[in-house]
């Protein structure tokens, strides 16, 4: 009964630091996934980055000479919050991007929040044969180069983070 009695109860020294590192290694991985958040964002931007140029890039080696649709273009639907790739003045015509594959709808649509971003506004961006850039496009004749750069503000889901992307009038570079 005596032994018993001596029985001190309590952690030893090697369980408490056990369980700080324990702590210190999931506070960490907490840390490096809400600061990876923005990752997201960036990715999103270089994506449409990459995308915009993959139109320009296509509607410039279209020969308008052989091509009847030497015009390429990306429309962003804010309802349906998709964005695609389409040929000719038909936004409706669309073809399929490069990448992104995991973010290809059935009906060959870029699903935005499946990305994990928000795009602010809808547009339309056409690029004719020399790669200028284009807020209406109808006709040969008839169409509406982009007057100022064309900006679409690229954020994540919670908002914190916003990239701006831009399309610089007459030339079409993206920066």
């Amino acid at each position: 009964m005596q032994k018993r009695l001596n029985v001190q109860n309590g952690f030893t020294l090697l369980e408490v630091i056990a369980v700080l590192v324990i702590l210190g290694i999931l506070s960490a991985i907490a840390v490096n996934r809400w600061t990876n958040l923005d990752a997201e964002v960036y990715a999103g931007a270089n994506a449409l980055k990459t995308h915009l140029r993959y139109a320009q890039a296509q509607a410039m080696n279209r020969n308008p000479n052989v091509d009847d649709n030497t015009i390429m273009g990306i429309t962003y639907n804010a309802t349906s919050k998709q964005y695609w790739l389409f040929s000719g003045t038909n936004t409706a015509s669309i073809q399929v991007l490069p990448g992104d594959l995991q973010y290809t709808t059935s009906s060959r649509t870029i699903d935005v929040p499946a990305k994990k971003i928000t795009l602010d506004a809808a547009f339309t961006i056409y690029f004719d044969n020399r790669g200028i850039p284009y807020s209406a496009y109808t006709s040969s004749t008839v169409n509406t180069p982009l007057s100022s750069a064309q900006s679409i503000v690229v954020s994540g889901l919670s908002g914190n983070q916003q990239i701006t992307v831009t399309i610089t009038p007459r030339t079409g570079y993206i920066p």
